[in-house]
């Protein structure tokens, strides 16, 4: 029987990856057994079946274990990375009865169970001559569900690639609930998709509100389309009246385009538009004037200009020959779920709304439009609803510029998109226009689908603040690790200044404790604290050894005496710390440990490197 064992997670960096991975051991047959012909097919079949995966690579010249560990292993990362992974490392080498596999983790139990389905997918695959790709869909499915709760979303990741290229770490700052911290202490911002701890509360209530958002714009002295609330289909026709012909509908507390109609001309049709609505949302409807137009989103990040971009509703064009849901089908073939590979762009889905516009034009999904003849999907203009995206940034108006950068700065919002219609967006507001709705989580996905890179994207989203703070390492003797506590915690540190060892952790005089029992959680728990400024963490080297670096990067390591490493362990260390320092005692050490003097580690200590 094949089985796969978790042997050890590493929370940073160690001898087999430079980034967090769990290490399992597989159990193999002997290379010349059935099973083990079985098992080659298996890769053969999950290569053809999985290309975008797997690369021929590791089926060239490789021996059979190391063939099938690094099919599992790779195959496995894959799946976790179609699902908004930003893992990087796995590996495999060959062992005693079997293979030795890591892969990286946002968390272990997951990646240890995506390594549990790529075994199994290639078992399927090795007793079934007819396997196809369609056949893993069902674990994955089930392991996408877990990636839900634990792996960024698209909008996580894309600042996370901003992040790596800017050497800042990252690490969950809220577990499962899509809140990532991104660096530490007085240097950390805090992010749900592109909203951060640096907007304010103000601001981000009223964004929600579609109301008050117009009632700023008017506020400010920009404009914005007049517009009725109604609860009722009675009230529709005062409604239609007061803000005039054509007009759109939006339920109030929905986003992304959902239960939006645009254009209507009629009762029957606004009658429509309403029960759509009130099918997404329960509360009032916001019957607002029609602004003819494009659809832009401006993008301000912390108090800048950074974009603007076209938003075009779905479309597709006729060729005389195929039906209106075969060009459909066709527009969807480049998109998927996966927004990475389908550059940020969503499938149209072909539902009663898509069907209802459809006729408003004349066709239906069987029609075949003519050569040319270009047929419209949807009202509305937004990417998760399938629209399509261009950057527009170098014709915006200086005025339209200023105008959005006022509208978030009088908000509070470090980030935000503000939807604004024109029939030029290279003329001024003051000659057409109008704001429509500010949102503080606007989708970078536009931003990429429109051409824009995405690490510049996120480097802009990001900011400035983010950047490492001191961080000291001291290994002492697992023998004086209670005597070096008491040293630590006994001192009379500043605020800002963090100290852990063991089981206790402080920041400055305040003592912190975590319910979490894991490795380095303390520290963990230190480092999300906006106030600290400077990390002493001391342990022993068992802990390294059996756990992985804390964090991936520190500024200094000091070896008090007795502390002994492997060669690969040393290597390790070196390559992951700025400096490194050997001391003749670990308690002259700690007592002259500075509290709260920056990066000043070791000040007044004698020591050389």
């Amino acid at each position: 029987m094949i089985t796969i064992r978790h042997l050890k997670t590493f929370f940073g960096p160690s001898p087999i990856a430079g980034s967090p991975v769990v290490l399992a051991g597989i159990s193999l047959p002997g290379e010349r057994s059935d099973t083990a012909a079985q098992l080659l097919q298996g890769c053969r079949r999950l290569h053809e079946s999985f290309p975008d995966w797997l690369g021929e690579s590791f089926l060239i010249r490789k021996p059979f274990a190391e063939t099938v560990a690094l099919t599992v292993v790779h195959w496995a990362l894959a799946a976790l990375n179609e699902r908004d992974g930003f893992l990087h490392d796995a590996g495999a080498s060959a062992s005693s009865g079997g293979a030795l596999v890591w892969i990286g983790f946002h968390h272990p139990p997951v990646s240890l169970a995506a390594l549990e389905l790529a075994l199994h997918t290639l078992e399927m695959a090795g007793r079934s001559a007819s396997f196809v790709r369609a056949d893993a869909d069902k674990g994955l499915s089930s392991l996408w569900q877990l990636c839900k709760s634990y792996h960024p979303d698209y909008q996580a990741r894309i600042l996370m690639q901003g992040a790596r290229v800017r050497d800042i770490p990252f690490m969950p700052f809220l577990s499962g609930r899509r809140y990532w911290q991104f660096d530490w202490g007085n240097r950390a911002r805090i992010f749900l998709e592109t909203m951060s701890n640096a907007d304010g509360t103000p601001g981000y209530r009223i964004q929600i509100s579609k109301v008050l958002s117009k009632g700023v714009f008017a506020a400010c002295g920009f404009p914005t389309p007049e517009y009725r609330l109604v609860n009722r289909t009675e009230e529709l026709g005062e409604a239609a009246g007061k803000v005039g012909w054509p007009c759109v509908v939006k339920p109030l507390s929905e986003g992304r385009g959902r239960g939006v109609s645009a254009g209507m001309t009629t009762m029957r049709e606004l009658e429509a538009a309403f029960a759509h609505a009130r099918n997404n949302s329960r509360g009032a409807v916001m019957i607002e004037r029609f602004v003819p137009g494009t659809d832009y989103r401006l993008m301000v990040v912390n108090g800048s200009f950074l974009a603007a971009v076209r938003r075009t509703p779905p479309s597709v064009t006729g060729d005389g020959q195929k039906t209106v849901r075969r060009l459909i089908g066709i527009l969807n073939a480049g998109r998927s779920l996966n927004l990475r590979k389908s550059r940020y762009l969503s499938p149209v889905e072909v539902d009663s709304v898509v069907e209802s516009y459809l006729e408003h034009q004349g066709v239906s999904l069987e029609t075949v439009p003519e050569e040319g003849r270009r047929v419209t999907l949807l009202s509305t203009a937004n990417r998760a609803s399938g629209g399509g995206c261009a950057d527009e940034t170098g014709r915006v108006h200086p005025d339209v510029r200023r105008m959005a950068v006022a509208v978030a700065k009088s908000m509070g919002l470090a980030t935000a998109g503000i939807d604004y219609i024109t029939t030029d967006i290279g003329k001024s507001w003051r000659e057409g226009g109008a704001l429509i709705e500010v949102n503080t989580t606007p989708g970078m996905g536009a931003l990429v689908a429109a051409g824009l890179d995405p690490v510049e994207v996120a480097g802009a989203v990001l900011g400035e603040l983010p950047g490492r703070i001191p961080f000291q390492l001291v290994l002492v003797h697992r023998s004086f690790l209670d005597q070096a506590a008491a040293i630590l915690m006994g001192c009379d540190a500043e605020e800002g200044f963090g100290r852990v060892c063991g089981k206790q952790a402080t920041i400055g005089r305040t003592p912190l404790s975590s319910a979490d029992p894991g490795p380095w959680e303390n520290m963990r728990v230190l480092l999300r604290h906006q106030e600290l400024r400077e990390v002493c963490l001391v342990c022993a080297p068992e802990e390294i050894m059996l756990h992985g670096m804390p964090v991936d990067k520190v500024d200094r390591i000091v070896l008090c005496d007795g502390v002994q490493f492997p060669d690969a362990w040393m290597k390790v260390l070196r390559e992951h710390s700025g400096s490194m320092l050997g001391v003749q005692e670990g308690k002259r050490f700690l007592a002259s440990l500075p509290t709260g003097s920056g990066s000043s580690f070791g000040r007044d200590s004698g020591l050389e490197p």
